[in-house]
């Protein structure tokens, strides 16, 4: 959006040039000058985007009813045509003056289409029968490949390729174009009522003031009393007239009472994270892969471990422990 855009720009907290100088002075009238001036800046910004506004709904307003006229006219032509292509969807195909049955049709459009030009200088449109109730022809091209189109009361193109151009390409393409109809409509309603919500949107806001005109004369008249004090020095404050602190005072007072919002702040899209690196992500692999076995080691170790288990052997280790029990037994026996 323009306007949220230009309205952000001037809504951020950093300080001016001129509130860093006002500061270090240390005089409040000084620091009170630089915020006027800061906001009048920031008026004359939100001004510009509301003459901007003022100026696409005067176009819009301007424009709009010929599109809605246009859309309403290609509705009514499609709903016109695709109301005949489907009363009419048995009539047989005619080709030049004489019907045929769907059977003939793909031989005897076949001559026709060996008949055309090979090369045009210019799109050349040749008539060649009618179809569901509709006239039906070729638009030869000179550098691209040609167009078969359907007439109605309205005219609907589909292109051929280069390497399909014969009769079964051309009634491919009528049907493609008797089936798009309700499908377009739909499209154009959809617009249709875009387009006049649009006009009546424009058609309320157009000649609207800038709302905040008055506070704009207001600041901008005390903005210029105060720097002419200031500019004036000790002396001005002996004239007649409001103080600088007085003139100071207003200001702020003015500004309280003139809050303006600050646009809404732009959301920042995250960045995509860059894909990570294929080594990188066999490393990652490895390591999470090798911190698993070692948890089912240790989850392994600690089963067995517990009262009732007999903790975990190799095979020899399985063969020496036989055998120490043999030979205890037998050094029993033998006592």
């Amino acid at each position: 959006d323009n306007s949220q855009r230009r309205a952000e720009d001037i809504g951020g907290q950093e300080l001016s040039y001129a509130e860093v100088k006002a500061i270090a002075s240390g005089n409040p009238a000084v620091l009170t000058l630089a915020e006027a001036d800061a906001e009048l800046q920031r008026l004359a910004l939100l001004k510009k985007n509301h003459l901007d506004e003022q100026y696409v709904a005067r176009r819009s307003v301007r424009d709009l009813p010929n599109r809605i006229s246009s859309l309403k006219d290609r509705l009514v032509g499609l709903t016109t045509d695709d109301a005949t292509a489907t009363s009419r969807a048995r009539d047989p195909i005619v080709i030049g003056k004489y019907p045929y049955a769907r059977e003939d049709v793909a031989a005897v459009l076949a001559t026709k289409l060996e008949s055309l030009p090979l090369n045009v200088r210019e799109s050349t449109r040749i008539p060649i029968g009618t179809y569901r109730g509709l006239t039906f022809g070729i638009i030869l091209n000179p550098n691209f490949p040609p167009d078969v189109y359907l007439e109605g009361a309205m005219t609907r193109l589909s292109g051929l390729s280069k390497e399909h151009q014969g009769p079964r390409a051309v009634l491919n393409a009528l049907e493609r174009i008797v089936s798009g109809y309700a499908a377009e409509a739909s499209h154009i309603r959809q617009d249709l009522s875009i387009s006049e919500s649009q006009l009546r949107d424009y058609q309320i806001r157009l000649g609207e003031p800038f709302p905040h005109d008055r506070y704009l004369s207001e600041l901008t008249v005390l903005r210029d009393q105060l720097k002419a004090k200031l500019s004036a020095g000790h002396k001005s404050d002996e004239d007649q007239g409001p103080t600088t602190s007085e003139l100071a005072t207003r200001i702020k007072a003015l500004k309280s009472a003139n809050t303006i919002e600050a646009a809404p702040q732009r959301i920042e899209r995250k960045q995509a994270a860059a894909e990570e690196p294929v080594t990188t992500r066999i490393r990652r692999r490895q390591d999470e892969a090798d911190k698993i076995k070692q948890a089912e080691q240790v989850s392994s170790t600690a089963r067995h471990t517990e009262p009732g288990h007999e903790p975990l052997m190799t095979f020899r280790e399985r063969i020496d422990l036989e055998r120490r029990r043999k030979a205890e037994g037998e050094g029993r026996s033998a006592g």
